[in-house]
């Protein structure tokens, strides 16, 4: 008798910890408040127009204006969540780019963007192409502007606004896709966009 009182009030504990734990995981998996925090890792995320979807027309000049724009930000140091001159990460830099100069509005996340346009390989990237880079879980986690000559513009951790080869080490083995948010509607590339392209390049070189 002693024997089954004494396990009685071990199995009402059990059983108590038991519902306690069931209501704490149902809390931490779906929490409104926590899954906010998560989606939040990137900062004023926005939510793109199903227009969006497929590439904007604009013209060669558009992607001049961008790259001239561009110039003006090499340097800018990096900031988490930063989506304006006075500090930018990855997807805030292409974000910002991208409405300021071609009126095209873009969402802060690098994920999103991944999900846009038209999808292009490595070979076929053209000026204006975003690039999307993954980590080691294949996830989707940072993104820049591809310029031309294997080139492309983003905010590095490291270095802030600047230009790196997709034919580094660590760009090459983490690259993910292309992205096509700009339907150029001349196929050419006049000498001026190339000059613009080197200056792009050099001027961030020598810096």
């Amino acid at each position: 008798m002693r024997a089954e009182q004494q396990t009685r009030p071990y199995h009402q504990i059990l059983k108590s910890l038991t519902i306690c734990a069931t209501v704490a995981a149902s809390l931490i998996f779906n929490s409104p408040a926590l899954m906010a925090a998560d989606e939040a890792t990137e900062a004023d995320q926005s939510t793109p127009s199903t227009s969006m979807f497929s590439p904007v027309r604009k013209s060669v000049e558009s992607i001049q204006n961008l790259f001239t724009d561009v110039k003006q930000y090499l340097g800018i140091r990096y900031r988490f969540g930063g989506d304006s001159p006075s500090g930018f990460d990855c997807s805030g830099f292409v974000s910002y780019m991208f409405n300021k100069t071609l009126d095209v509005k873009l969402p802060h996340s690098s994920q999103e963007m991944a999900t846009m346009g038209e999808k292009v390989s490595r070979s076929e990237l053209k000026p204006g192409d975003l690039v999307l880079f993954k980590n080691g879980k294949n996830r989707i986690n940072h993104v820049g502007i591809f310029v031309g000559n294997d080139t492309f513009v983003h905010s590095s951790l490291s270095k802030g606004i600047t230009r790196d080869t997709l034919n580094e080490s660590y760009y090459d083995k983490r690259f993910a896709t292309g992205v096509r948010i700009l339907d150029v509607q001349d196929s050419r590339q006049p000498d001026d966009l190339n000059s613009l392209i080197e200056s792009v390049i050099d001027e961030n070189s020598a810096s």
